[in-house]
């Protein structure tokens, strides 16, 4: 049975049939008892239900502390946070009032020499 499956797969990878064909051949050589066979048995299905049940609490619980450990986290970081934007925003405004004050002085100087340059030429 094996054989075959992987024959009809190389079939498939060779491209001598395709997916449709494959898939009608493969459901053509399956052992009837392959088709009802259930994945779980009824104990095991139980089974896997409680321990997903349990795994489900627990993520429960791993959650919420998570998210309260963040909370005390943000709460630290925050003032700090906080601090820290306000320096870069006064260092900023700091540094467009020395170039303001710079460019304001470069046009200063500059309709200087204009008015100059005109003096020169009318005299």
């Amino acid at each position: 049975m094996k054989q075959e499956r992987l024959k009809i797969l190389e079939m498939l990878d060779g491209g001598k049939i395709n997916a449709e064909e494959a898939a009608n051949l493969l459901n053509a050589i399956k052992r009837p008892d392959e088709e009802r066979k259930p994945f779980f048995d009824e104990d095991t299905r139980e089974e896997f239900e409680e321990k997903l049940q349990k795994f489900a609490k627990n993520m429960e619980g791993f959650a919420k502390e998570v998210g309260s450990k963040v909370h005390v986290v943000y709460k630290d970081v925050e003032p700090k946070i906080k601090k820290a934007s306000h320096t870069v925003l006064s260092k900023t405004a700091s540094i467009l009032d020395d170039i303001s004050k710079s460019l304001n002085e470069s046009v200063r100087k500059a309709a200087e020499e204009t008015e100059k340059d005109e003096e020169n030429r009318e005299n």
